[in-house]
């Protein structure tokens, strides 16, 4: 989504608010959706987001939910009739038609992966105590088949017609098994990852595995020889398809290794397993027959958790964070082509003649009619226009015949305390939701296979916020005490001022400063109104201002853009700000047994150095009397210290806090 701000004059405004001039702000700003990452974002019913940035009319599907089961995970098909893996009890559900029964219960976690073997029995692998239980397919019996050696995990299994044997990919020691019709196991590879999670075979016998802790795909031969087809990004090879000499695989990246969060038995009261953590960043590859390989999407915001060809030689990915399907044409362009109320698709069934895929996080079976969906919707993704609005025309750009619905409120994510969706438009036009700070936006899809939404824009207008000014200050170049080692820096006039701003909305700001002397009530302008101060800083000379402690006051105003009934204005003051531009005095210099005296006067104080020179020598440092330079009036005596007999030039200067400088001079005659 992209947002774009416009410097609309007055009038323009208004038009698009329907508001007079008088109290319409300067600027208006929009939600501009015209991308296909803005268009993902929302929730789609029905509804197809391509990747060029239209959306299209979707997959047409019928939910047929698992009552009370948490979560289905594998599923495999005879005929008409659907079998699907669940968690966390282990059973199996037979789907037939709108019936839905419990098949069959395994005892254990969860039924990982289903396949039929050459018997015709339905054969489920599980975890995480890693057996593969053999179901009949007609009366559900269930016997414990095999358990394969060190396996806990067992991830996929797949019926190699060339072997005649059931092959299982496993974990947590990466092997793939051979498993012949009395269930007797055998190692056919071992690799150097931790997990096998993800199996298929092509029809001249030879196994693709994806492998986990380095995203590898492996081709193990007939006879168990094995290769490295690619080296995927990321750490896991979660699904492949083979179809027609051609693989299709998912890439992910997870920052914790798969199985992590099972232990060896189940617990009594488990919630939904987690096999993965969610989300995960996922890559979809293309693999030709000539061994190409091609990346064909790349998505950081959700991992792939399930691949299949279709009929036409796409490519369909079930993902594991907002429950969608994505289809990959032949280009390489894709599109979200189902979005279910689910977070994770996990297995595809989409090759067959009545095409469906099932899904986590609340089990179900969707099926895919044929056909244009009824009541497709795409709906955006809460709007945050910062600040309370009033919303101004809503436009698009497609073809067909939409009709736009809105909705507002104050929190982040929609709500009862949101508004309803508002009366259909039909045409372009403003919006009739209440002002507040988040939007949604709802395009319900006309019935008609070539309609497409192109973009979307809604123009608001932010309430206007006021800026807030604070740590006003007042500095000038310091004098520190005891410096010996350089002369203090002349003094000035100038007193740099600078304050902080806190700014909301970005409005251009316009600063006034006044001051006025500690103890009084009247603000004068530092400088006139025809000067327009736009920087939070402002350099005062204080050469016409007597000495004392001044406050000063900076307000800012936003009129620069806002007419002046919207105008916002807000002020600070600084802490007291010293102001001395005359020089102490030196009274009473004297010499008497050696010791130069003196007195040191200065209206405001404290004095910050006094020094003394013999005969253009070099100065040093004369303490007080007391020892501290802590007041406007200081004494002093210094020793001259052994010289020469003869008259003499003794020097003294005194700085005080400002670095106002005063000199005296007297001759002592030595003996």
């Amino acid at each position: 989504m992209q947002t774009s701000r416009t410097n609309s004059s007055i009038a323009l405004a208004a038009l698009l608010l329907g508001t007079s001039a008088s109290v319409a702000a300067v600027t208006t700003e929009s939600f501009v959706l015209d991308s296909a990452d803005a268009f993902f974002e929302g929730e789609h019913e029905g509804t197809a987001v391509r990747s060029d940035g239209s959306i299209q009319l979707g997959a047409a599907t019928e939910r047929v939910p698992l009552p009370n089961v948490p979560l289905a995970y594998s599923m495999a098909r005879r005929g008409d009739t659907v079998f699907i893996g669940t968690g966390t009890n282990g059973a199996v559900y037979r789907v037939k038609g709108k019936k839905i029964e419990e098949f069959a219960s395994t005892g254990e976690l969860l039924v990982s992966s289903l396949a039929f073997g050459r018997d015709g029995a339905l054969y489920a692998g599980t975890l995480p105590n890693g057996a593969v239980y053999r179901i009949e397919p007609k009366s559900g019996e269930v016997k414990r088949f095999s358990v394969p050696k060190g396996a806990k995990h067992i991830w996929a299994l797949h019926y190699d017609k060339r072997r005649g044997q059931l092959i299982a990919a496993t974990g947590p020691e990466g092997k793939v098994f051979t498993i012949d019709s009395i269930g007797r196991a055998e190692e056919l590879y071992k690799a150097e990852a931790s997990h096998i999670m993800a199996l298929a075979g092509d029809d001249k016998g030879n196994l693709f595995a994806g492998t986990s802790d380095a995203a590898l795909l492996i081709r193990i031969s007939q006879n168990g020889d094995a290769t490295v087809v690619h080296d995927f990004p990321g750490n896991e090879v979660t699904a492949i398809d083979v179809h027609e000499g051609r693989i299709a695989a998912a890439a992910n990246l997870f920052k914790t290794p798969p199985g992590t969060n099972f232990k060896a038995e189940a617990p009594a009261k488990a919630g939904p397993p987690s096999t993965r953590p969610r989300p995960g960043s996922g890559e979809l590859w293309r693999i030709d027959v000539d061994g190409r390989a091609e990346k064909l999407v790349a998505r950081k915001d959700t991992h792939f958790t399930a691949v299949q060809w279709g009929p036409k030689g796409e490519i369909f990915a079930g993902s594991g964070h907002e429950g969608r399907v994505f289809k990959v044409e032949l280009d390489a362009s894709y599109s979200i082509w189902a979005d279910v109320e689910e977070r994770q698709v996990l297995a595809l069934d989409l090759r067959s003649e009545s095409p469906a895929f099932v899904t986590g996080d609340g089990a179900a079976l969707y099926r895919v009619r044929g056909g244009a969906p009824k009541n497709a919707v795409w709906t955006s993704k809460a709007l945050d226009a910062t600040f309370s609005s009033t919303w101004g025309r809503l436009t698009w750009r497609g073809s067909g015949r939409f009709v736009f619905q809105t909705r507002s409120g104050n929190t982040q994510t929609p709500g009862d305390t949101w508004s309803n969706w508002s009366k259909g438009l039909k045409e372009p036009g403003r919006v009739g939701s209440p002002s507040g700070r988040f939007i949604q936006l709802r395009a319900k899809f006309p019935k008609d296979d070539d309609a497409e939404l192109r973009a979307v824009e809604l123009f608001y207008l932010p309430q206007n916020q006021r800026a807030r000014v604070s740590n006003v200050q007042g500095t000038r170049p310091p004098l520190k005490r005891g410096e010996t080692t350089q002369r203090p820096p002349p003094p000035t006039t100038l007193v740099n001022l600078s304050w902080k701003i806190d700014n909301p909305d970005r409005d251009p700001l316009r600063y006034r400063v006044a001051y006025r002397e500690e103890g009084q009530e009247v603000w004068r302008d530092m400088f006139s109104e025809e000067v327009v101060l736009t920087d939070a800083k402002y350099t005062w000379d204080t050469n016409s201002v007597p000495d004392g402690y001044y406050v000063v006051r900076v307000e800012a105003s936003d009129e620069e853009a806002n007419p002046d009934d919207r105008t916002l204005r807000a002020s600070d003051v600084s802490e007291p700000i010293r102001v001395d531009n005359h020089p102490p005095r030196i009274d009473q210099l004297s010499e008497r047994k050696g010791q130069v005296r003196g007195r040191v006067l200065d209206s405001l104080g404290p004095i910050a150095r006094i020094q003394m020179s013999i005969d253009a020598g070099p100065w040093r440092d004369v303490f007080p009397t007391d020892s501290l330079l802590d007041s406007g009036d200081e004494r002093f005596e210094a020793p001259i210290g052994a010289i020469g007999a003869g008259n003499h030039i003794v020097a003294i200067r005194a700085f005080d806090g400002s670095g106002n400088q005063a000199n005296r001079e007297i001759t002592v005659k030595t003996k």
